[in-house]
């Protein structure tokens, strides 16, 4: 009987060991398509290093900063490959079923708005490009947001049903977001500030503009 259960313990811990060291293989070669994605903008085995972004992301991260990289890498690969996934959907979508979602943080730091039910109410002061934005956005069809957080956005879908998102934020907001459509089966897409913060944050608005403009299925900034 002992003996019986030592060869169930020494097949427990090969069993763990075997399965340690296939993690860390397969962490370590989707950190190699990651990075390559990184650096030439091509997406090479997506399925397979979508896996590994999700999955195995604290392994893939690690990995990074083992080697004197900056793993937010892991990150924006992981924006861009979603992003890709869901653009073409997304692009199918009727306009007037999509949202926009934008941050309470792109105003302006003496911006008058008020909160209220569905966000920040934009009075289009000229203080800042907000304004702007959501006067373009909704002059196609969108329906545009300025949310204080994530708790207005999920009361806003809620609300508004819709089959698509495009959300504007920080890489973790976009992260979320992304990940809560997968959840709800929106189409989500994500454009990532250039600057984070909690105020005067900026986003290249360029950009923000050529996609809501142009339904271009694949965009070259995304």
């Amino acid at each position: 009987m002992a003996i019986e259960i030592d060869s169930l313990f020494i097949l427990i811990g090969k069993t763990v060991i075997y399965g340690a060291l296939a993690l860390l293989i397969l962490a370590v070669l989707g950190s190699l398509l990651i990075a390559y994605s990184f650096k030439t903008e091509r997406f090479i085995f997506p399925n397979f290093m979508l896996f590994s972004i999700t999955v195995l992301e604290t392994i893939v991260k690690a990995i990074f900063r083992l080697v004197g990289v900056d793993d937010s890498i892991v990150d924006d690969v992981g924006i861009a490959l979603k992003n890709k996934i869901s653009i073409r959907k997304f692009r199918e979508t009727p306009v007037n079923k999509r949202l926009i979602f934008l941050p309470q943080c792109l105003r302006a730091v003496d911006c008058p708005s008020k909160l209220s039910p569905d966000g920040m109410k934009c009075i289009n002061c000229g203080h800042c490009e907000v304004g702007h934005a959501i006067k373009s956005a909704e002059s196609i069809g969108y329906k545009v947001f300025i949310v204080p957080g994530s708790s207005f956005i999920k009361r806003l879908v809620r609300k508004h049903k819709p089959n698509a998102i495009l959300g504007v934020g920080c890489i973790t907001e976009i992260k979320a977001g992304l990940e809560m459509c997968e959840k709800l089966n929106l189409f989500g897409v994500g454009l990532v500030l250039d600057r984070a913060g909690c105020v005067s944050t900026t986003l290249n608005w360029d950009n923000f503009y050529e996609f809501i403009e142009f339904d271009d299925p694949n965009p070259n900034y995304l």
